[in-house]
């Protein structure tokens, strides 16, 4: 149950989404989420909040001949953005 709070928790967090929905356009570098957060430390701090829930991949590789880590989302992070757009459109029929 405590994972399940914390969960909806990471949800109510600032950029989350946004980041959520770039990663669900496809694999993304650090740099590719600063349009969905333009805070190096915050961007930091929700992709090891994602990476602890298990709502993304997180894989090294070598790209123009320097190492980089790819994000990705898992499939818990493809249902946790599913879960933050129901939850979206409840809060606009209000």
């Amino acid at each position: 149950m405590k994972k399940e709070k914390d969960v909806i928790n990471i949800l109510s967090k600032a950029y989350t989404y946004a980041m959520l929905k770039s990663l669900e356009e496809g694999p993304r570098r650090f740099k590719d989420l600063a349009n969905a957060c333009q805070n190096e430390k915050m961007r930091t701090q929700r992709l090891r909040e994602f990476e602890k829930f298990g709502l993304l991949k997180a894989t090294a590789r070598r790209v123009s001949g320097r190492a980089v880590t790819i994000y990705e989302l898992s499939d818990t992070g493809k249902s946790t953005l599913k879960l933050s757009e129901d939850i979206k459109k409840l809060q606009r029929t209000k």
